[in-house]
């Protein structure tokens, strides 16, 4: 009798690498070389895993790599050869691209050997990718080495949903946020409804992530309100602190129970404790939901890179704006002018990604 395959998410950094090297070692025609193996074990530790099962027998994996949230690289994907052509690797793929269709992302890539290497065993990884959806888009010569020429393929996740409704409801109720949003929505023609001024109660945000709060806030206009709603969850995630304030970052702000809030009081937080660390590096994260009555949601999310100088400077903005500095400026977002910021804030690139993925061609 056949165990029953099960697919599951793998968390623990070690048996992440133990399960690279026992599958990758296994796999002589593809991967030979014991350092290649060494570095993709250490890479793993840090990435998702997905991770099947027979039993007590892992026989296959895959890892992913998030490299901007439209798009993710699937880092490795290797089966144990007694279970090849068996579609493990078809189910992992299935189940990775399930996580990843409910997040931002709508494209996935993959590097392999290129074709013109004659390698007879990635001869059968290119008819797997492309079994699975994937297209060739380049081939890099050196990208690797002249004798491992790089192929890019990619697929896409998902395809967004078109914007054709006459009004939308704006789930937010920070002013701020309020301002930039409608401003950026103007030029679309779209009435534009506001949370509050329709009544609409704010939910708890209880999510884990910018993109779960986001869509939480959306779809609870949604369904109250019977029209599509666009909500933002976004925030200062700084490097030395875990990724804190993160999805916190409102909070920082609390000056007492009644949530009132005072981003002096977050912005003296993270600069205490950010006090003992060298590495300044933070970003700004904007996550957007897109949601309609029926359930179906679009999600975009986008980052500005920056760092954290060591005193406020700037009255313009909102948030931490006068502590964060922007790679690339001599001034920070709360000394910039708010076209110039609203041009290259993360808020700015999840509204052009939503923009060109949902109400292009209005």
């Amino acid at each position: 009798m056949t165990t029953t395959l099960i697919i599951a998410p793998e968390r623990d950094p070690d048996a992440k690498a133990r399960i690279c090297r026992a599958i990758l070692e296994s796999l002589p025609e593809w991967l030979g070389i014991p350092e290649a193996i060494d570095r993709f074990c250490r890479e793993v530790r840090d990435l998702p895993m997905w991770a099947a099962r027979r039993g007590d027998d892992v026989v296959g994996f895959a890892t992913l790599r998030q490299h901007f949230p439209a798009t993710a690289e699937l880092h490795l994907i290797a089966i144990n050869p007694a279970h090849h052509r068996a579609g493990i690797g078809a189910r992992l793929l299935r189940e990775m691209e399930q996580r990843l269709a409910a997040s931002a992302t709508r494209v996935v890539t993959v590097k392999t050997l290129a074709p013109s290497a004659g390698d007879q065993a990635y001869a059968r990884t290119h008819r797997f990718y492309a079994a699975q959806g994937f297209v060739p888009l380049e081939v890099f010569p050196t990208l690797w080495n002249a004798e491992n020429p790089c192929l890019l393929m990619a697929k896409t996740v998902r395809t967004p949903r078109r914007f054709t409704e006459q009004k939308l409801v704006i789930a937010s109720h920070n002013k701020g946020k309020l301002r930039e949003m409608v401003e950026l929505m103007a030029p679309l023609g779209i009435e534009v409804m506001l949370a509050g001024d329709l009544g609409l109660p704010e939910p708890d945000e209880t999510e884990d992530s910018y993109i779960g709060n986001a869509r939480l806030k959306a779809v609870a206009a949604a369904t109250a309100s019977g029209l599509a709603a666009l909500a933002d969850d976004s925030g200062l995630s700084v490097d030395a602190l875990g990724g804190a304030p993160g999805i916190y970052s409102a909070r920082w702000a609390d000056k007492d129970e009644s949530g009132e809030r005072d981003f002096n009081i977050g912005m003296d937080r993270v600069l205490r404790e950010l006090a003992p660390h060298a590495d300044r590096r933070a970003r700004f994260v904007s996550a957007l939901a897109l949601c309609w009555p029926d359930g179906h949601c679009e999600l975009f999310e986008a980052w500005v890179d920056g760092d954290i100088i060591q005193e406020k400077r700037g009255t313009r903005g909102f948030g931490y704006d006068p502590i964060f500095r922007p790679h690339g400026y001599d001034i920070t977002f709360g000394e910039m002018d708010p076209d110039h910021k609203r041009a290259i804030s993360h808020r700015a690139e999840s509204f052009r990604q939503l923009l060109a993925a949902c109400f292009t061609g209005r």
